[in-house]
């Protein structure tokens, strides 16, 4: 039972800035949880395969920042085949399918074509972001897509 607003306890969740922290206040009760899936911006995935970007959507329809991480950590010592996978246009096109105002993208170790840079520079308006940390796959030319096409 909530004895104040909505509004008071989601300004409550503005100051739990730790990931961990908001997963578990979420579970504290229905109403926690509906408030928390609209108050979170931004969302951390340390592997990109332990959930679909649908369901990610869905969980948090007001998200501006995501954070993906892709291959494992010994995928920088070339023990990871080349093809294996941490593909991020499947990520894009479900982020610009839903219309999710997404303004910061963090990516490492994934896979980011060409494609995937220039479907990203013309689907978020308001796209101001992208850090990329052991990416492989794009060229100069996706990267002249985001600098022509975001602020």
């Amino acid at each position: 039972m909530n004895y104040f607003p909505d509004e008071v306890i989601e300004h409550v969740f503005d100051f739990v800035a730790s990931h961990k922290d908001r997963n578990s206040i979420s579970l504290v009760c229905k109403s926690w949880h509906k408030i928390e899936r609209f108050s979170r911006k931004e969302v951390f995935i340390g592997n990109c395969y332990a959930i679909n970007p649908e369901r990610l959507i869905r969980r948090f329809p007001c998200l501006k920042s995501l954070t993906l991480k892709g291959k494992p950590h010994f995928a920088d010592f070339n023990l990871v085949p080349h093809e294996w996978g941490g593909f991020v246009h499947p990520w894009i096109e479900a982020l610009a399918r839903s219309r999710v105002g997404l303004e910061e993208l963090r990516l490492k170790r994934m896979v980011v074509t060409d494609e995937s840079l220039d479907l990203l520079s013309r689907s978020f308006a308001n796209f101001k972001s992208l850090v990329l940390v052991s990416c492989e796959g794009f060229t100069t030319d996706g990267l002249a897509s985001i600098a022509a096409n975001c602020r």
